[in-house]
């Protein structure tokens, strides 16, 4: 089991979801460099509607990649556990477990994981019939036994591949 791999299980969708994002966004803001302008709520929790893991995905855009190091410092200040690029690169991935638990990527703004995760994201807000695939998908994973969450993520790739080149074919930069 790597550093990265832990339990996880599905939820419904939650409405106070975005209120946590915007809380953390904010005092993540607040103790760092990155301006709330440059954070976005990613992942299925900013979907509404979307069964999902209960942790909220927070995506900060950097004008360059690698950060500096104050920005690390920061978010391990914060509580967050720093767990490099995890396997993604051009990415670096921390997070944060409690009550509420959260996941932050940090990535170029501008760049292929940002503009990626926004156009999957706002495809999913938008499209019913995608949403309910990728819910049909992540449902089946669980079911079948990937509580992982790399065996999770395994099971859910094709659709996850799927769902990111539609997205991309109709993407529009906010």
């Amino acid at each position: 089991m790597t550093a990265v791999d832990e339990p996880v299980h599905m939820v419904e969708y939650r409405s106070r979801w975005p209120e946590w994002f915007t809380s953390e966004r904010d005092r993540i803001a607040t103790a760092s460099t990155v301006p709330v302008t440059q954070c976005e709520h990613i992942g299925s929790t900013a979907v509404p509607g979307l069964v999902s893991k209960p942790i909220i995905d927070i995506m900060l855009g950097v004008v360059s990649y690698p950060p500096q190091n104050t920005l690390v410092e920061s978010l391990v200040d914060l509580g967050y556990e720093f767990l490099g690029e995890a396997d993604v690169p051009e990415r670096l991935y921390f997070r944060l477990r409690g009550s509420q638990s959260y996941n932050v990527h940090v990535v170029e703004i501008g760049g292929t994981h940002w503009i990626s995760n926004i156009a999957l994201r706002n495809y999913l807000r938008t499209d019913e019939s995608a949403r309910n695939r990728y819910a049909t998908t992540k449902r089946s994973a669980i079911a079948s036994g990937a509580t992982t969450l790399l065996a999770y993520s395994e099971a859910k790739a094709q659709i996850l591949t799927t769902l990111l080149q539609e997205a991309l074919a109709q993407h529009v930069d906010r």
